[in-house]
């Protein structure tokens, strides 16, 4: 799979994502197919939660993109830069989107900074580290180490699990499908400690419910669906337009600013 082929599967699966977060699609199908039934049906709850998993595909898609974007572009200073421009543009509509979801109760300085700006840490990463590591590996580490930090202390999508991501396809890109899959599978639920942890011992206590399940088998281990398509990538770019870029980076703001205001 070429990179383009994979920028567009996450994209697709982003809009899926962000539109079914707006429209919920359970909703949608009891109110187009079942308007008479008193509550919503178990079908429609197992087609809603069945799709839902496509719109995990794409976040581990985009962290890759960085990975894969800092070995290959010619000027990585302006590669920040257009992160920077976009990750900007793209907060008030990541900010109305989000306000629609959670029902009005946000506020704009309450909403966490868009996955740009975590890309943008990540590829701020990616550079500390390849330049710590030509001095001595314990600088590429302390260097990555601080923006894990920064990520976890400033509220940006994802946080510092995002950039251990990134950090994961770039020092792995070597590594065979089988080892990179099995550390995947490692690497998901432990970066997602908290939910890890309360899912264990709700198990032994006897009180874990089948909601509470579907939800960790959701968040956790439904980005690995994204992992396992960025193990297809080829090598190749793909054909694309060169103004393509800019399109895949102004769709993210504009789907934003759409949802937000018919949502809204």
């Amino acid at each position: 799979m070429s990179f383009t082929a994979l920028k567009a599967v996450a994209l697709l699966s982003m809009l899926w994502d962000h539109v079914t977060a707006t429209w919920p699609l359970g909703s949608w199908i009891w109110e187009h197919f079942f308007p008479t039934a008193p509550e919503l049906p178990a079908l429609a709850v197992t087609f809603s939660r069945t799709t839902a998993f496509l719109g995990r595909i794409a976040a581990p898609i985009f962290l890759f993109c960085i990975a894969n974007g800092f070995l290959h572009t010619k000027d990585r200073k302006r590669y920040a830069l257009r992160l920077l421009v976009f990750a900007v543009l793209a907060q008030f509509p990541y900010y109305l989107a989000n306000r629609v979801w959670m029902g009005g109760q946000l506020s704009f300085w309450e909403a966490e900074l868009n996955i740009i700006f975590t890309q943008l840490l990540g590829l701020i990463a990616l550079t500390l580290w390849e330049q710590g590591q030509e001095k001595h590996w314990g600088l590429g580490a302390l260097g990555a180490a601080a923006v894990y930090l920064l990520a976890e202390i400033v509220p940006v999508e994802g946080g510092g699990r995002y950039i251990l991501f990134i950090l994961a396809f770039y020092l792995t890109r070597d590594w065979a499908v089988w080892k990179r899959a099995l550390l995947w599978l490692a690497l998901l639920p432990l970066t997602r400690y908290s939910w890890t942890w309360e899912i264990i011992t709700t198990a032994m206590d006897g009180s874990l419910d089948g909601r509470w399940l579907y939800l960790y088998i959701l968040n956790v281990f439904g980005p690995y669906l994204g992992v396992m398509l960025t193990f297809a990538y080829n090598g190749k770019k793909g054909a694309e337009h060169p103004a393509w870029k800019y399109l895949w980076y102004g769709f993210y703001p504009a789907h934003l600013l759409v949802l937000g205001l018919v949502g809204g």
